[in-house]
This record gives C-alpha cells, sequence and structure tokens, in this order.
C-alpha cells in the first residue's frame, strides 16, 4: 500500500487540560525580558486563519509569563514569505518572534524558484505547541459521499476535479500531492491566499472540493455548512470524531501541519530557554487548550531541540516531494 511521506515523531508530549498556569515565570530583576521592551510576533497569514487565531489564543499567556506585552503583526503575502523575510531579517535581540507552520514554511526556501533570502539556518526554533491534520472538505450539498468518491471523480475527469487550497506549496498544497500520489489521479488544484478563502469559496459553489485543516472551517462544520469526507492520519480525531480518516477509506496519509514559533538567527540561546519554557507553561493552560480544541487544532508539544531536529527531517523528506512533483 503507497503511504505518505512522513510522519510525526513518536513519543511526543500530547498535552492534558487539567493544568493552570503559574505565574509569572520571569523575575523582575531578570537581564531578558527588559521591562520596558515588547515582544512582536510576525504571522505571515492573514488574520482569522488558523496559526493567526491560535496564537492569539495564547498571547494573553505569553504577557503573563514574560512579563511584557506581547504584540501580533499581520504580514501576508508570497505564501508566507513577505512575513518570513520580514521576521528572519529583524534584529537578533529576542524581541520578534516568527510564527511558522511546518511544513509550509519549509516550502518556501526549498523551491530555488521562490528566490527565498532566507534558509533553515535563518529560524531558531522555540518550540512547536500543536498540530492539525489535513483533511478533505466538500460542501453541505456536494454529491461526494466519501473520499472514494472524489477519487472515482477525478478518475474519470483527469485534470477536471477542482480542489482548493491555501496557496501554490503551502501545506494544504502539499497534501493534495499526496493525495495524487497514493491514489493515482490528478485534480485540478486552485490556490487561494489562505485557508478561510477556500472555505467561502466552496460554499459558493466555486470548488469542488478543498484541502484543508480544521482552524480554517472549523465553524461551518459546526453550523453544517460543509463536511468533512476524512482525515488525513491513521487514527481518528477527538475533535471531529465522526470524520473517517483516509486510513479507513483504504488510504495511509499522515498529512499535518504545525504551530511552531522560532526566532531568527543569532538569538542567544538563553533568551530561546527562556521563551521556550514560557510557551511551555502557558499551552498547559486548561482554558488555552480548550479555546484551541474547539478551533480544531490539537495540542501537541515539541521543545527546541526537537523541533529542530524535526524541522531538518522535514526538509530531507521534502526535497525528495518537491524534485519530482512540485511544478
Amino acid at each position: 500500500m503507497k503511504t505518505s511521506l512522513w510522519k510525526l515523531p513518536k513519543g511526543l508530549l500530547c498535552l492534558g487540560l487539567g493544568v493552570g498556569l503559574s505565574l509569572p515565570l520571569v523575575g523582575a530583576k531578570a537581564a531578558y525580558p527588559e521591562p520596558n521592551k515588547r515582544l512582536k510576533v510576525i504571522v505571515p497569514w492573514d488574520a482569522g486563519g488558523g496559526v493567526d487565531l491560535s496564537m492569539r489564543f495564547i498571547q494573553r499567556g505569553l504577557e503573563e509569563a514574560l512579563g511584557i506585552p506581547v504584540d501580533i503583526e499581520n504580514l501576508p503575502g508570497g505564501g508566507s514569505q513577505a512575513g518570513l523575510i520580514r521576521c528572519s531579517l529583524a534584529r537578533p535581540d529576542g524581541y520578534t518572534l516568527c510564527a511558522t507552520a511546518l511544513p509550509s514554511t519549509n516550502m518556501t526556501y526549498l523551491l530555488p524558484e521562490r528566490k527565498a533570502p532566507y534558509k533553515r539556518a535563518s529560524f531558531v526554533p522555540v518550540g512547536t505547541y500543536a498540530i492539525e491534520f489535513g483533511s478533505l472538505v466538500v460542501a453541505k450539498d456536494s454529491p461526494y459521499q466519501s473520499v472514494a468518491d472524489v477519487i472515482k471523480a477525478a478518475k474519470k475527469n483527469p485534470g477536471n476535479i477542482r480542489v482548493g487550497n491555501a496557496g501554490r506549496n503551502t501545506n494544504a498544497h502539499i497534501d493534495l500531492l499526496q493525495l495524487e500520489k497514493v491514489a493515482d489521479v490528478k485534480f485540478a488544484p486552485v490556490y487561494f491566499s489562505g485557508g478561510t478563502t477556500g472555505v467561502t469559496a466552496l460554499i459558493g459553489g466555486h470548488i469542488d472540493a478543498l484541502s484543508s485543516t480544521p482552524s480554517n472551517y472549523m465553524g461551518q462544520y459546526k453550523t453544517e455548512d460543509v463536511r468533512v469526507l476524512g482525515i488525513m492520519s491513521d487514527e481518528p480525531s477527538k475533535l471531529l470524531p465522526n470524520v473517517p480518516t483516509f486510513a479507513s477509506q483504504g488510504l495511509t496519509l499522515n498529512q499535518f501541519t504545525t504551530r511552531t514559533l522560532a526566532f531568527q538567527e543569532g538569538v542567544d540561546k538563553e533568551k530561546v530557554a527562556i521563551v521556550e519554557q514560557a510557551l511551555e507553561q502557558v499551552i498547559k493552560d486548561a482554558d488555552i487548550g480548550k479555546r484551541l480544541a474547539d478551533l480544531g487544532t490539537q495540542l501537541r508539544w515539541m521543545n527546541s531541540t526537537e523541533t529542530s531536529e524535526f524541522w531538518e527531517q522535514l526538509d530531507k523528506d521534502l526535497v525528495k516531494l518537491t524534485t519530482a512533483d512540485v511544478k
């Protein structure tokens, strides 16, 4: 049986929701962060999307843990490349964080034609606090009742079934490429500037299906305006309990995106460690866990070292995919 290209590392901490914050983390006399400073988080996607919302959910907790204000700045454009450029080139003083989403962020510098002025070494991971699995979604009145229905239609009409995604070479596009590979079909990809615009197009009947993650459509799923045909995971989702996995439908796909924070190259290790500790503490808060779950995001903690190793392995795996499939 064909399988997806990569899997999440085993043994990572899936945090429970029964622990409250114990704040503040940093004493008033600490050299970092300085009490008169502000921490900026650059989110390289539109406001209202999954990365933006999850970041806003942990914003206050980071402020309390670090003892300074935390500002979020949305800098979308170029499939997140505009914001990543700004963040990677920021002064490495520990006051500008980059909100990233692996493997989408990897793709911005792995593809030579994108001419990104940064690379893997330009980012120093702080930690990964959540993941979302890929999925295939249709409008409520769609004739497709299963993943198999969509695949059958694509085999009958190669290159004509319109499947939306969040943009060229984003995680949703990668998920679609992987689905084409394991099912041996060709879709007509439709690229949007983010996940939420694709949902609007789906409901409006402008596309036949959508490759996306839950945070982009959870509201519409709850109101039954969309149906989720399958999630790209081996195990059922507690957040989407009635949705079948791709594995249960005969296709082994483990596709996902992370919620990862990183500094730019050159930030002191001590500063990275302080923010890493703050982030881990914040996501143990029961209310934050519940809000992320309501959004469709699953808590999954990887510290700085684990995230670095995972990031580098993704780079190696994605090279195999990009050289063969991304056109």
